[in-house]
């Protein structure tokens, strides 16, 4: 039987009659033992993330451990990089989404927005976070809350400290 590949909560489980590993997105492996099947890898990963979720603050928001894996097994773009990066970084973790499109040189703050909603909506299918999947600012509550004086972003400490991590591997 030749290899397959199924994606399953962000991981990508390389299988055949002899075995399974969970790859990144890249290819190389995400995690080091080999299971002895697909469905004993998809039940590590229900494990896995049943865990992760019962060590968050708030049903939205990851864990760093989480937030890392996630950006390991599914790695963000270059802008998403940019964009991260720059808004760990920032003081108090606060950025408008204009001066984030600014960043990446987009025009308008919509396409930072676009961005930041398909980032959080990644994030939250893999992680298991609990948020309306249908709604763009749900989705950035994946990333990010939005302070309503300001109308800035407050990246999640939790990402932050992820960003910071990845961005050392």
């Amino acid at each position: 039987m030749s290899r397959q590949f199924e994606d399953y909560h962000g991981y990508s489980i390389v299988y055949n009659k002899t075995g399974a590993r969970l790859l990144t997105g890249d290819g190389s492996l995400a995690h080091p033992d080999t299971f002895d099947d697909l469905d004993s890898a998809k039940a590590w990963i229900d494990t896995h993330l049943s865990e992760l979720k019962g060590e968050r603050r708030a049903g939205h928001i990851g864990t760093v451990e989480g937030y890392l894996e996630a950006l390991t097994t599914q790695p963000p773009n270059k802008k998403e990089y940019t964009m991260l990066s720059a808004h760990a970084a920032a003081p108090d973790r606060r950025m408008s989404a204009q001066a984030l499109a600014d960043l990446v040189g987009w025009k308008r703050d919509s396409s930072a927005k676009t961005h930041y909603s398909k980032l959080g909506r990644r994030l939250a299918e893999q992680l298991a976070l609990d948020i309306d999947a249908d709604d763009a600012q749900a989705q950035i509550n994946a990333v990010a809350r939005t302070d309503e004086d300001s109308g800035e972003w407050i990246l999640h400490q939790e990402l932050a400290d992820a960003v910071e991590q990845y961005s050392t591997t």
